[in-house]
């Protein structure tokens, strides 16, 4: 399947030139056993000039509207650099080690990002408030263990004359991709089902439900969407990792 990797990449230029670098993984899990909780993200500086990167690692959490939230975490990994000058056509790594040494309940999900900083480091540092971030990339960063599993599934529906939300739990242990998502509404009454595609799913297909969260999707109440009735039994399908 296709993962939905998040990306975000925030340019500013300051003329018809600029400098710009390359970033990968894009997505990573790691694990809190030995050699298992280390990885190696790289850095390619593609342009004629020296860049410098900023690294740092968020904790990632997502409410039921979709809104992440993300604060530094200072404790947690073990990352370097955390900060690096690239010389031009070159690539560096950087080292990041998960220190927990207990297994989690369920995955974990973090934001490792990475930012083009003014090349004067010393003095951005000195000047936080004023630091100019010429790119960013955010790498989803997932601390884990192999028998963890998703477990999704409707929680509920409600209907309303305007509009058919969708609240979608994850009951398991493991975050998970909407992937081609399908929803099967099944009238019992009227012996009626109605499959509606990720076509009609915008804003629902492909997105990311964390580990014993929910999210909560609103469909304009239109073409398929007409005859869903709030006693429907629903049942989700999609590509599974």
């Amino acid at each position: 399947m296709i993962k939905n990797i998040f990306i975000l990449m925030t340019c500013f230029f300051y003329s018809s030139f600029s400098y710009a670098f390359k970033f990968s993984p894009m997505s990573t899990t790691l694990n809190y056993k030995p050699i298992e909780n280390t990885s190696l993200f790289y850095l390619e500086n593609d342009s004629t000039q020296p860049i410098a990167i900023q690294i740092s690692i968020a904790t990632r959490t997502m409410d039921i509207n979709g809104i992440e939230k993300n604060i530094e975490v200072k404790n947690d990994f073990d990352f370097y650099p955390s900060q690096v000058i690239i010389p031009a056509n070159e690539k560096r790594s950087v080292k990041v080690t998960y220190l927990g040494k207990t297994r989690p309940q369920n995955e974990t999900a973090y934001r490792l990002i990475a930012e083009q900083l003014p090349i004067d480091l010393e003095k951005s540092k000195k000047n936080k408030k004023s630091i100019k971030v010429l790119l960013r990339y955010v790498a989803a960063l997932y601390v884990s263990d192999d028998d963890f599993k998703s477990d999704i599934e409707v929680k509920s529906i409600l209907v309303s004359d305007k509009n058919i939300s969708v609240t979608i739990e994850n009951k398991g242990t493991k975050h998970q991709v909407l992937s081609d998502l399908k929803l099967n509404f099944f009238n019992e009454k009227l012996k009626k089902e109605i499959i509606i595609t990720q076509e009609d799913l915008k804003g629902a297909s492909g997105e990311n439900i964390l580990a014993r969260s929910e999210r909560i999707f609103s469909f304009v109440k239109k073409g398929k969407f007409l005859n869903i009735q709030p006693t429907d039994k629903v049942k989700v399908s999609f590509d599974k990792d």
